[in-house]
């Protein structure tokens, strides 16, 4: 039994794997969070042959932040866990960044699963914290991409920077001009981040090649109603997805 850490900027995102099997994805704060949802998920716990075999992470986090999460679940899980980090060519995906240290691992990780799950080429995107946008060929390569604040951040950017004061309890989700402060921060920063996606996705039909779309990350429910005509792929594992790949 595996279990699997997405350290993200703002949570750990975790799950078990099982040769045949992969449970649900949790959020959790620290290890010690997992150990406790385990210990106590009778759902969970009395379906686990065995015990936990490995751990394995992807971090996005500070070296220091990283160093401080393998310790504690070395200490945690009596296992010393193994760490993702980005390859130049892996599971068929091809870098091209003279230094691939550089790219973002939750980045690689997504472009290893989306490579595995489609035959044509892919624009990954993850909405998290940050918004990326990865552009594959159907072989793999690595065309670039973009970073670019997520929504999220791009709205709490606006409230430290400026005397905008949003209502926490708006309903987000539309994209039409905005008739009050809220509506014209909360449609204006989705829609700016849907019209890249879409103008980046779009790029394949003046190019004449088959891409799929897909979408991962905490703000992709937001982004998934505006995609629909694009085939857009919700793939909430992606990341976790390519942990598995990655060893």
């Amino acid at each position: 039994m595996d279990l699997e850490i997405d350290a993200g900027n703002s949570r750990l995102k975790w799950r078990l794997r099982s040769d045949d099997k992969a449970w649900p994805i949790r959020l959790a704060t620290t290890p010690a969070d997992i150990v406790h949802a385990i210990a106590n998920d009778n759902g969970v716990n009395d379906r686990v042959c065995g015990r936990i075999d490995r751990v394995r992470i992807a971090s996005v986090r500070s070296p220091e932040s990283l160093s401080e999460l393998v310790v504690e679940s070395s200490r945690l899980f009596g296992l010393d866990p193994e760490v993702a980090k980005v390859l130049s060519t892996h599971a068929g995906v091809t870098i091209l960044y003279s230094d691939p240290s550089r790219l973002g691992v939750d980045r690689w990780l997504a472009m290893l699963a989306a490579h595995a799950a489609s035959t044509k080429a892919c624009l990954v995107v993850d909405c998290g914290t940050a918004l990326t946008i990865d552009k594959l060929t159907d072989r793999g390569e690595h065309c670039g991409g973009y970073i670019i604040p997520g929504l999220a951040l791009m709205r709490r950017s606006l409230e430290e920077n400026t005397r905008i004061r949003l209502n926490k309890e708006f309903e987000i989700g539309g994209v039409a001009l905005g008739h009050s402060t809220d509506e014209a921060v909360y449609h204006g920063t989705l829609a700016a981040a849907v019209a890249l996606i879409k103008a980046k996705f779009e790029e394949s039909n003046q190019e004449e090649v088959e891409r799929e779309l897909f979408i991962t990350g905490g703000g992709a429910d937001e982004l998934m109603p505006h995609l629909k005509h694009c085939g857009a792929r919700h793939m909430p594992d992606l990341v976790l997805d390519g942990l598995s790949l990655a060893f």
